[in-house]
């Protein structure tokens, strides 16, 4: 995704930073959206998930710019992930992925905050490659908006797949609660190849 997507992506979200109750109500909203997924049992169509992923990986980006500058300045991660792979075609890539977790509704997350600092992401970047590789988004499958390229598609594999295996990392337990969730930014480009 270059700065001009980015850009056409988040220019309708501007009123966020003007708007805190904007962003609050949206923000619960998706905490509400996600327990009741949580609760749903797993669904088996691949356009859905195909959908689903792309509108996430996409909406994360949004509300995580929007609640960087809603709710500071400077974004602090609570751990600065080191992620590597090697592409299918035999590429090297090294970047970070800073994951913060925060609590909407004054839930303590001390603990999750603890573990994800001390714990050991070594791998969790090829782990994270292969899983999106298991479900690649392409240009022409069903539910794939036709004004994104195959390059912006790549990105959304490999950074859904990386960002997946860093969430499921974190035993469960830790981020149940509606008012608990993630938030991260990376120095990534998720190349694919």
């Amino acid at each position: 995704m270059d700065d001009t997507q980015l850009n056409r992506l988040l220019t309708p979200h501007d009123k966020w930073a003007e708007s805190p109750e904007l962003l609050d109500a949206m923000l619960e909203r998706v905490a509400t959206r996600a327990a009741e997924q949580h609760a749903r049992p797993p669904r088996r169509r691949r356009s859905a998930r195909i959908a689903a992923t792309v509108c996430a990986v996409l909406g994360v980006g949004v509300l995580a710019t929007a609640a960087a500058v809603y709710v500071a300045p400077n974004f602090t991660p609570d751990a600065v992930i080191p992620i590597s792979y090697v592409t299918d075609e035999g590429n090297a890539v090294e970047c970070t992925y800073s994951l913060a977790v925060t609590s909407w509704d004054g839930t303590n997350v001390t603990e999750v905050k603890e573990w994800i600092s001390s714990h050991d992401w070594t791998g969790i970047g090829q782990r994270g490659y292969d899983l999106g590789e298991k479900k690649p988004t392409n240009r022409g499958d069903a539910d794939v908006d036709s004004d994104l390229t195959q390059e912006d598609l790549d990105q959304v594999t490999v950074s859904t797949g990386i960002v997946t295996a860093v969430v499921e990392e974190i035993p469960g337990e830790l981020l149940d609660g509606v008012g608990i969730g993630t938030s991260g930014t990376s120095t990534c480009t998720w190349v694919r190849h």
